[in-house]
């Protein structure tokens, strides 16, 4: 067991440097609580002989946790003799206790994290494969792409609740009646429009989760099939020679970064942005009726592959040697990930869910920006979990930042991405 603990102290260390950056849909299903109860209940076969406390971590605003309260309320309802205790901490402080409570041989049951925590959590060996606690055909329910958030080195870490954190087009319908079909539309309508106060189109420039869509535009992605950070290529260059353009051609404003999009599409002073799911009810707020969503149009022909992510329940390792903790958790999370949970978070939230089934729900189908939503999470690619994308976010950023700034070309760029996160990767002791 010391040689266990000395082995997870040194990955901690590691584990550290390797924090990626930085989070979804069926036939129609009742949205009332008497409905998740009833869930609750499919899911719980035979309760315990006797009664098991499991512990729950989770990371959510306190709007979100009175409903997590109620979720978990609805399942000790109808499971007696199962009692949830539920702690909330902030997103880091949550990952942090997590690893440290992990070392002392302390750690809750089960978590409720952002997917690429998958990364470190699964280096450090203190979370259980899904694959030990559900069958093939449970894990399955969810989107492929929820489940490739939380998949490292092959595996999967987590079992998602809802999937999203995805870019579209947001476009405002007083200035722009209809959204572009490609990229090359939306370049001359922004000419076009900009003009006085109104800017035609804008983004954030420097940050490279903006960035990912145009690179797997042009054929590329941070990290290959086995994980390696891939920028000295082709496709890198293409895209950032493409985005530099969008710049020097006065598409886009000269400087500009989250903050000025966000704003500028708030008081109507530019006619589209690009901006994720999370920004969906301000807008709506902002803008009324001339509020409009599409997917981030093509590029020659090939989509704006956003990244996507999720929430995901994450399981101690510890877990696997209490046979009726064990019990007791899969059926928790059996029901929170179930598809009248999910609508519930859909029709309560408008986040969407992970559960294949829940998809064709007439909430999402009847409601012009869910639709907009999903057909641009249909173009998205799972953000890597793997800890080496931690190294692919810092290489990557000051470079993009070089070549928009005019002092590095995009050849030279390339490079020196590639030389930095290699360095990187080099000091996890995972390549």
């Amino acid at each position: 067991m010391k040689k266990h603990l000395l082995v997870l102290l040194s990955l901690l260390v590691v584990a550290s440097m390797a924090l990626a950056a930085c989070g979804a849909p069926a036939e129609e299903v009742p949205a009332t609580e008497a409905a998740a109860t009833e869930a609750a209940t499919e899911v719980a076969t035979e309760a315990p002989a006797e009664p098991v406390t499991i512990t729950f971590w989770e990371q959510e605003g306190e709007e979100v946790d009175v409903f997590i309260d109620q979720l978990i309320a609805d399942f000790q309802a109808a499971n007696p003799n199962i009692t949830v205790e539920r702690t909330h901490y902030e997103n880091e402080a949550l990952r942090d206790q997590f690893q440290t409570a992990s070392l002392a041989e302390a750690a809750p049951d089960v978590v409720r994290v952002p997917s690429d925590f998958a990364g470190p959590f699964s280096t450090l060996q203190i979370v259980a494969p899904v694959d030990q606690l559900f069958d093939q055909a449970f894990i399955e329910q969810s989107f492929e792409g929820a489940l490739e958030n939380s998949k490292v080195a092959g595996t999967y870490w987590g079992i998602p609740d809802g999937y999203g954190n995805h870019l579209m087009l947001i476009y405002n319908k007083s200035l722009i009646a209809e959204p572009p079909a490609t990229f090359e539309d939306l370049i001359a309508t922004a000419k076009e429009l900009t003009t006085g106060d109104v800017q035609g189109f804008a983004y954030n420039l420097n940050e490279p989760y903006w960035g990912a869509g145009f690179y797997g535009s042009f054929g590329g992605w941070p990290l290959d099939a086995e994980d390696k950070p891939q920028f000295n290529n082709q496709a890198f260059i293409d895209y950032l020679t493409f985005v530099a353009a969008l710049k020097t051609d006065g598409v886009v404003p000269q400087e500009c970064d989250y903050a000025c999009a966000d704003a500028m599409m708030k008081e109507g002073k530019a006619a589209m942005i690009i901006n994720g799911d999370w920004s969906l009810g301000e807008y709506q707020t902002a803008l009324g009726e001339n509020f409009g969503v599409a997917p981030v149009p093509s590029i020659n022909g090939n989509a704006y592959t956003e990244m996507t992510g999720n929430k995901a329940f994450m399981f101690s390792t510890a877990v696997l040697d209490d046979a009726a903790k064990k019990d007791a958790v899969v059926k928790f999370v059996t029901f929170m990930t179930s598809a009248e949970v999910q609508k519930r978070w859909l029709d309560e939230f408008k986040r969407l869910p992970s559960n294949k089934e829940v998809a064709n729900d007439p909430a999402i189908s009847s409601d012009p920006i869910l639709v907009a939503s999903m057909a641009a999470l249909s173009n998205g690619r799972g953000q890597p979990a793997a800890p080496q994308m931690r190294c692919a976010w810092d290489a990557w950023r000051p470079n993009l930042e070089g070549v928009m700034a005019g002092t590095l070309t995009p050849e030279d760029a390339a490079a020196a991405a590639q030389e930095a996160a290699d360095a990187c990767v080099a000091t996890l002791g995972t390549n």
